[in-house]
């Protein structure tokens, strides 16, 4: 048994679950440890039990979305032309984050200043399509697709026009 998969209604997955809640509403910085606990049924203490700091409670749960996102990434590009592997890769990383509702979670710069792995993903796609720059292009996307994610978690922007924004930027060669 993968002790990483929390049993249902354990206090892990209660902890990973209202986590997943108010990180995405609210953010690192913006969501309290006392909170997460409270509205988990759990104190405090349980919550560092099983995850040792908040930082790597937030870590556990950014990196589960994250991987969620490559994967639709990933699994777009296996299936398009080389030549619209790019833009359907941030296009579909774009729609699954919205459709995940991760909101703060991904939007926000992450707080650990770990490896972009939504970047360096992008990195791959381009020198696999023998794009120049492909690690500055792999940067730029990444954070383009952030920023467009940001528009919308933050200034209540409208889906379509981010994604139409991140379109533009990979139609214009």
């Amino acid at each position: 048994m993968n002790r990483d998969i929390p049993i249902p209604g354990s206090t892990k997955h209660k902890l990973i679950n209202v986590g997943i809640q108010l990180f995405s509403a609210h953010g690192y910085v913006n969501t309290e440890v006392e909170e997460v606990a409270s509205k988990a049924g759990v104190t405090v203490g349980a919550l560092y039990h099983h995850f040792k700091s908040k930082l790597r409670f937030y870590g556990l749960i950014r990196d589960d979305m994250t991987l969620r996102i490559l994967d639709r990434m990933e699994a777009v590009v296996e299936v398009v032309p080389a030549d619209t592997a790019l833009l359907s890769a941030v296009l579909s990383a774009y729609d699954g984050m919205l459709r995940l509702q991760v909101g703060f979670l991904l939007a926000e710069p992450d707080p650990r200043n770990e490896e972009n792995k939504i970047a360096k993903c992008l990195e791959e796609i381009a020198i696999s399509c023998e794009e120049e720059a492909a690690r500055e292009l792999g940067i730029l996307l990444a954070e383009s697709l952030r920023a467009a994610l940001y528009e919308v978690v933050v200034n209540d922007g409208d889906p379509t026009l981010g994604r139409t924004a991140l379109s533009r930027l990979l139609s214009a060669k």
